[in-house]
């Protein structure tokens, strides 16, 4: 075979899912249990991998007590407000309208679900405010290792500490990828029928929630790099809304879900700078309002748990310990105290990607634009959440292998192979060239200084000039003496990818709607209502365009289907 030519080892599989986490281990679970070969490429270790690493506190949400998954979709699509319009609602109702049968196939996995007194925990949906529990709380500190001995009982083949680099392409479908051992450096070589993208968001453009650590990785959610956005976009696969990656809005605290935690109605304080309280809740101010607050110096505003009782202190921690246990080493780090120290926030600064429109552009059934290629949870452009990211790997595994059966054996072009394996490795030949991190830090000041939470055009075409010079200068002198180093520069070549994705984005968007901010277009145009920017790789060449979200599909919109 010519690729064994250019690989340290070849695999062959029906079906290769990128990324081991809470969405690819149901996919790969599931496409086993239909008689396909299937391979998990993860870059850390499939039993603690992913978002909920070390566990998470609950998923939503379900469609119960009368509540249908139309109503559903409508009231998560209008709590977002312009952005939620973004969203394709055909995807939001396909996970929704699955999510009671997600609960019996999580359960049949053999995944713990239900509390020690037997039954399940539902609580408030936060969209929902206190009409309705639909969130589930789990009891998930070993949803992982629950995962991922369900995946090895069904015979997945599973590559730990492996990186996947590309997408394999020909005559216009994936054929599999390239990956490399973060440990042993082997490159490798990957052919499959399909390819599954579970390889979570993307958020390390920006500095973290806690900027004091300039290379640290301290962010809310877990600090990916954006491989699997970044490998469908240079195989052509079509990426949306980028320039919504990080106009959210949310307030830049240290425990983000301290203040989230509101199951007994307690919420914290909101207090400004002059000591007076002024809310509570999950009460955000938009950048232009935080503006006039802060001209009248009434700002910042700060979040206040001192009141709250000691017996709900612990409840918090315990739920953030189902979640975000590093959360207490950065605490403990910066002498934080929760019960006596108060959440700054602020409008101003970058924050988490949470908006639900951005990532690999999928339709309902979670297909990407270049055929072969699927995409779920937080990677895919449509809803992010746990129960979504496992519903559609439940979906896809359950419908994949009618793909695969008339998917023929995938040929993968010798060319194509040697010019990703030269790409990749080029670090490793590098002598007293650049630090990964350092470049990554440089990145990340760059989208903190020109594209911030308030855009102008001026601003955005410096930073994407200067994002250049990096990208030109720098990413060639990336070097890598150890193959963990190896996978440090192959991130960096994903954020710098991305970085110029979001840029190019933000300056096609020019207008102000929601979250989203331009200070040189502050009135929302209705030429692009319902459109959003999609962007993608054609020979070599970035491709922006703008198309209308799709419409929720008569067969969805009946009100009397529950």
């Amino acid at each position: 075979m010519a690729a064994q030519r250019k690989a340290d080892r070849v695999i062959e599989t029906d079906v290769l899912v990128m990324g081991g986490g809470l969405g690819g281990c149901p996919a790969a679970c599931k496409a086993a249990e239909h008689g396909l070969s299937v391979t998990i490429v993860e870059k850390a270790d499939t039993e603690r991998s992913g978002a909920c690493a070390m566990g998470r506190d609950e998923i939503q949400p379900f469609t119960r007590e009368g509540v249908t998954a139309l109503e559903l979709v409508r009231r998560m699509r209008t709590s977002r407000g312009e952005l939620g319009k973004l969203q394709d609602p055909n995807m939001l109702y396909k996970i929704v309208d699955n999510s009671m049968w997600t609960l019996e196939e999580l359960e049949r996995l053999g995944i713990s679900m239900r509390y020690l007194n037997g039954e399940y925990h539902w609580t408030n949906f936060m969209s929902f405010g206190t009409e309705a529990k639909l969130s589930l709380q789990v009891p998930w500190l070993n949803v992982k290792p629950e995962m991922a001995a369900a995946v090895r009982k069904r015979g997945v083949n599973v590559l730990d500490r492996t990186m996947v680099l590309d997408l394999l392409t020909n005559n216009g479908r994936a054929v599999g990828a390239t990956a490399v051992n973060t440990r042993t450096g082997e490159f490798i070589v990957i052919k499959a029928k399909a390819v599954v993208i579970a390889a979570g968001k993307y958020l390390r453009h920006c500095n973290p929630n806690t900027p004091t650590w300039k290379y640290k990785m301290a962010y809310d959610m877990h600090p990916s790099s954006g491989d699997g956005q970044a490998a469908a976009y240079r195989a052509g696969s079509d990426i949306s809304s980028m320039e919504l990656m990080i106009s959210d809005g949310y307030p830049d605290e240290l425990c983000l879900r301290t203040c989230h935690f509101n199951e007994e109605g307690l919420d914290s304080k909101i207090i400004n700078s002059i000591g007076e309280e002024v809310g509570k809740g999950l009460i955000y101010k938009g950048p232009l309002e935080y503006m006039e607050l802060e001209r009248k110096g009434l700002a910042p505003f700060y979040r206040s748990l001192e009141d709250v009782t000691d017996d709900f202190h612990k409840r918090i921690e315990i739920a953030i310990v189902n979640e975000r246990l590093v959360q207490f080493k950065f605490a403990e780090d910066r002498g934080f105290n929760p019960r006596t120290h108060r959440y700054e926030m602020s409008a101003l600064k970058h924050t988490t990607n949470r908006d639900r429109a951005v990532g690999i552009n999928v339709d309902e059934n979670f297909k990407c634009t270049l055929p072969g290629v699927y995409a779920l949870g937080d990677c895919a452009a449509g809803f992010w959440s746990g129960l979504a990211a496992i519903t559609g790997g439940l979906l896809i595994g359950d419908s994949i292998d009618e793909y695969v059966s008339m998917a023929g054996e995938p040929v993968v072009d010798e060319a194509q192979v040697e010019n990703q394996k030269q790409a990749a490795l080029a670090p490793q030949k590098v002598k007293d060239g650049v630090e990964p991190m350092e470049l990554e830090g440089a990145i990340r000041y760059i989208c903190d200084e020109y594209a911030g939470v308030l855009k102008s055009e001026g601003r955005l075409r410096e930073g994407l000039k200067r994002l250049g010079s990096l990208k030109r200068v720098f990413l060639p002198r990336l070097m890598a003496p150890n193959p963990h180093y190896l996978m440090r520069c192959l991130e960096v070549r994903n954020i710098v990818d991305l970085v110029e994705v979001y840029f190019q984005a933000c300056l096609a968007r020019k207008e102000t709607r929601g979250w989203y901010i331009r200070l040189d277009y502050p009135d929302k145009d209705p030429l692009m209502d319902n459109k959003r920017i999609c962007q993608r790789m054609e020979k070599g060449k970035a491709v922006l365009e703008i198309e209308d979200v799709p419409a929720l599909k008569p067969e969805y919109a009946l009100e009397e289907k529950k």
